[in-house]
């Protein structure tokens, strides 16, 4: 009963039916050797990079050499051009320029160390306006969000998850004393939940989506108990590409008081420029009354280099537990 309270009974009943399968004579073997063969695929292509794999220091330098030698390499990727859906965000050939920009500004900017903004005040202020930026694009100029939007930029959008499930169990802790917290996402939502939740020990609350491949608000509802301190939706979600109910489930979490996290890791840079071309866009960012944090990647289709993300918050309250202050008698602080 346990099980099926913290699982739900859809995926109890297929990973029982998957375990009786497996007892039947015969197909525990075949997926066996069907394991075998894609091992021996994964090893085989990995064969001919292992032969000339560096595994010591050389004992001299060679400049030239190294650039030749990851040239050999890049030429060995996919040609992806464009067509390389969820992996690569930007175009071909044609976004030459954009690269060349990116690479330049990244040259300028590679030995920099975002913790002592004491050292290097042009990071800080780089990073203020990424964030003020991403944050006015999600509504942080609207009356409806409180006009408080503040945040940091991470490595990519599962730090941001990180970041945004933390906050939210440590904000949630110090508001209504939850001490054993749970967290709702759809069957949809990004793996990242599943491992924030083992990280910061937080029980998930698994809701099947609806007929629609959508978050199921009623579902929601019913999981919502003393212990709840945030829900989760995505806008789109990665499997579908769906927006889920994010003015319902704002609903919901104002009426309980509790955390509402949008996941615009994928549509941030999207989602708010086909609204501006007219697309009927439903409601998913701070104008949303109930959303208390947003990520958003910018390495995805706001086409910066690869580790670079946004976590928001809808106001300092909420962002302050994100800080601590304690390590070294308050002379470093870090977020966590």
């Amino acid at each position: 009963a346990a099980d099926v309270a913290d699982r739900g009974l859809r995926t109890v009943l297929i990973t029982l039916a998957m375990a009786t399968v497996k007892l039947v004579p015969g197909v525990s073997g075949y997926i066996a050797a069907e394991k075998s063969k894609v091992v021996e695929q994964l090893q085989s292509g990995s064969a001919s990079a292992k032969k000339n794999l560096r595994t010591e220091l050389p004992a001299v330098g060679d400049p030239d050499g190294v650039i030749g030698e990851l040239q050999a390499l890049k030429d060995k990727d996919v040609r992806w051009q464009g067509k390389c859906s969820g992996t690569v965000y930007i175009a071909g050939s044609e976004s030459e320029g954009h690269f060349s920009l990116i690479n330049k500004a990244y040259s300028m900017f590679s030995h920099t160390n975002p913790l002592h903004q004491d050292v290097f005040k042009s990071v800080a202020q780089l990073e203020a306006e990424v964030v003020a930026m991403t944050a006015a694009l999600l509504g942080s100029k609207e009356k409806a969000s409180g006009g408080q939007i503040c945040g940091n930029m991470t490595s990519g959008g599962t730090e941001s998850i990180l970041l945004a499930v933390k906050t939210s169990r440590d904000y949630m802790q110090s508001k209504k004393g939850i001490t054993k917290p749970e967290m709702i996402i759809a069957e949809s939502a990004h793996s990242a939940y599943d491992k924030a939740a083992q990280y910061f020990n937080i029980k998930v609350r698994r809701v099947p989506v609806n007929k629609e491949f959508l978050a199921d608000v009623k579902g929601f509802k019913r999981c919502i108990n003393g212990n709840t301190i945030m829900m989760v939706g995505s806008a789109p979600g990665f499997p579908h590409g769906l927006i889920d109910p994010i003015e319902e489930l704002g609903e919901l979490a104002s009426q309980y008081g509790i955390c509402l996290h949008v996941d615009l890791c994928l549509g941030g840079f999207v989602l708010p420029f086909a609204r501006k071309l007219g697309y009927p866009i439903p409601p998913f960012d701070f104008s949303v009354k109930g959303v208390t944090s947003i990520s958003t990647d910018v390495h995805k289709y706001g086409l910066a280099p690869k580790g670079t993300s946004t976590v928001l918050y809808r106001n300092h309250e909420i962002r302050k537990v994100e800080i601590s202050m304690e390590y070294l008698s308050s002379v470093c602080c870090a977020i966590f």
